[in-house]
């Protein structure tokens, strides 16, 4: 019997833990869209007021509140498309920071109570895992790891 540590509370705000918990600034992650279409890409949690888009113009924060409730999405920076994202915290189906990499599994018992585990993966079977889930997902990949698509070239 392997023991299981339980953690009690908001998921948002343990996985947050996760990803700040390293000295890595950016971490990758995979979910399914509120289309139904899966993506992944790199992202880090830096709240950027200015940046610089792909066209290469700077794009200005507006200045208004956010929009999202901060329990149910992960606001990232896409570091690909150079664009915020709202990272659903519920359709999250892997992340990795530094070299750890997790996949997430969920049992919805009812409104109130979710139970998510994280599995640990091995960082060098990251590559199988994506695209294990971009086949899952019948391959609606939008961003994919140029890496891997060098590799598999």
């Amino acid at each position: 019997m392997i023991p299981l540590k339980i953690q009690m509370g908001t998921f948002s705000d343990y996985l947050h833990s996760i990803l700040t918990s390293t000295k890595a600034s950016k971490f990758r992650a995979g979910f399914i869209k509120k289309d139904g279409s899966y993506r992944e890409g790199t992202f880090d949690l830096k709240n950027r007021k200015t940046w610089k888009q792909t066209d290469g113009t700077m794009y200005k924060r507006k200045g208004k509140k956010r929009t999202t409730d901060a329990d149910e999405y992960i606001l990232a920076h896409d570091l690909t498309l150079k664009q915020p994202r709202n990272i659903s915290v519920a359709r999250l189906q892997w992340f990795s920071v530094g070299k750890k990499v997790y996949e997430l599994g969920r049992v919805e018992l009812d409104n109130d109570i979710t139970i998510i585990s994280f599995e640990p993966v091995k960082f060098n079977q990251l590559d199988s895992l994506m695209e294990y889930y971009r086949l899952l997902n019948n391959g609606k990949t939008i961003n994919t790891g140029e890496q891997h698509d060098k590799a598999s070239q």
